[in-house]
């Protein structure tokens, strides 16, 4: 029998060691041994984070009939909008395991990128810790306002790391990000007083009984339009979208990895969890033409503002904003194929991106920046060029890399749901993404650099690179190790097609 202690084990933990690692890596620093006890520390943290969470979902799937699992019931009335705290199903499963593995990796590239035997690193990985610890809490969220208070502890928690290196353009980033989701959360909260006033209640499966039966829906739209707004900022939906790429070029790259793999992702979920489990639209609201509005959009802006782009790392925050766009596009095909397609994506785009930020901070550590820079710079550093280059075949759907099945999977879902037009406008834009990725592989491999001094490369910030870019091949040759955990989802979903 799953219980509060199951669901809640994972977030504890998480939280514990965060509040724990500031005085322990105090400790740590004063020893002779600061790199091989810091990675212990943290070796012992995600590992009971991902033995809590292995062992919720083997308890859960052990049910004979694993059904949406509501872990907390207050049985008073006059707390009924707080029926379900936390909850288990086979999405918030599948992104707790992801999150948490993802996690660990960008962690030990952290480790070495930020140094830990300097002030404040401590608070650095602490407050990495936390944030995971939100992102997981969110996932198990049961009701809209569990949810939300997990989620903007995670989305304004990640303020701290974009402020980490104390600068004029961080400063400006962080500032902006911050009055972004200062308007997000404002927007949210009033679309969820509309919906507590609506149906007297917050509770998931609750609130969409009570739509579905709903006869005047102009409060609804009115709410939706809110609530969309709110988590269209976080998530970076144009026309929202201007923080992302100057936060995540201001922020360091271990941050910019982090943010890109669990923030960005954890928004996409967000929007599926309102969306596809609550507003449904065969039952309670016809969202789909806007949304695929805004998804061909997101893909057009995302890619034309990256084809101009002269800062790598910009560029590819760009590409983070157009990977919104095709994450769209699977939410709004409605299928069974394309929430397949958005699940798989999530996992691929997450570790593709959070790969470029990896090897491109790499590069940044010498000074170099702009495309003109990186002139030649796959002799000059082959070993981080190489990874780059990985995610870059990823990011255009090249096979056999992850990228490709998931494009595919996301276009072909769009054609079987009648959106052939946007299936067209993302290859299109597909098409443009490689002519601006290409042009980055011919600075980095067809023009001569500015000297011929080869560059000795940091291996242990390469070896966390090195996981991603090997998980975007097996995944990209073995898609079935993934769809495998998608598919409990799509059984769980019967009005979906």
């Amino acid at each position: 029998m799953v219980g509060i202690f199951d669901v809640a084990f994972p977030i504890v933990s998480l939280i514990a060691f965060s509040l724990l690692t500031i005085p322990v890596l105090r400790g740590i620093r004063k020893t002779g041994y600061k790199t091989a006890l810091t990675l212990v520390w943290f070796a012992i943290a995600f590992s009971v984070a991902f033995a809590a969470v292995a062992n919720l979902a083997l308890q859960y799937y052990a049910l004979p009939s694993p059904q949406p699992f509501l872990s907390i019931s207050l049985s008073d009335s006059s707390l009924s909008w707080l029926s379900s705290v936390f909850m288990i199903d086979g999405i918030s499963v599948y992104m707790a395991i992801m999150f948490t593995t993802v996690c660990a990796v960008v962690m030990i590239y952290s480790l070495f990128y930020v140094d830990p035997s300097k002030r404040p690193s401590e608070r650095y990985y602490a407050i990495m810790l936390m944030l995971t610890a939100a992102v997981i809490g969110a996932v198990f969220s049961g009701d809209l306002l569990t949810l939300f208070i997990f989620w903007e502890a995670a989305a304004a928690g990640s303020s701290f790391l974009m402020l980490y290196k104390k600068n004029r353009s961080s400063l400006n980033a962080t500032l902006k990000y911050i009055v972004m989701i200062v308007i997000a959360s404002a927007f949210i909260v009033f679309g969820l007083s509309l919906v507590y006033g609506i149906t007297g209640t917050l509770n998931f499966w609750a609130v969409k009984e009570a739509l579905t039966v709903l006869a005047d829906k102009t409060l609804l739209i009115l709410a939706f339009i809110f609530i969309a707004a709110g988590y269209a900022i976080e998530a970076a939906i144009v026309p929202f979208h201007f923080w992302l790429p100057d936060a995540y070029g201001a922020a360091p790259s271990s941050t910019a990895a982090f943010l890109s793999a669990v923030i960005d992702q954890g928004s996409y979920y967000v929007l599926i969890r309102v969306l596809i489990f609550i507003l449904v639209p065969t039952a309670v609201l016809d969202w789909t033409l806007m949304l695929a509005v805004m998804a061909a959009f997101t893909m057009i802006v995302g890619n034309l503002f990256a084809l101009i782009q002269k800062n790598v790392k910009i560029l590819i925050g760009y590409i983070c904003v157009a990977d919104v766009g095709y994450n769209l596009v699977a939410i709004t095909s409605l299928t069974s194929d394309g929430l397949r397609a958005n699940l798989y994506f999530f996992l691929i785009g997450g570790i593709t991106t959070a790969l470029a930020f990896m090897a491109v901070g790499i590069i940044n550590h010498y000074g170099f920046k702009t495309l003109k820079d990186f002139s030649g710079i796959g002799r000059k550093m082959p070993l981080a060029s190489l990874a780059l280059l990985m995610a870059a075949l990823s990011f255009a759907g090249m096979p056999p890399f992850g990228g490709f099945i998931a494009k595919y999977m996301v276009f072909t879902s769009a054609i079987e749901a009648n959106l052939a037009w946007l299936a067209v406008i993302g290859v299109l834009m597909s098409v443009v993404q490689v002519a601006y990725l290409f042009r980055l592989v011919n600075y980095m491999y067809g023009k001569k650099p500015k000297d011929e001094v080869r560059i000795k490369e940091p291996i242990k910030l390469l070896i966390p690179v090195f996981i991603l870019a090997g998980t975007i091949i097996i995944l990209g040759l073995f898609p079935q190790i993934v769809l495998n955990l998608i598919e409990p989802v799509i059984r769980q979903l019967p009005f979906i097609p």
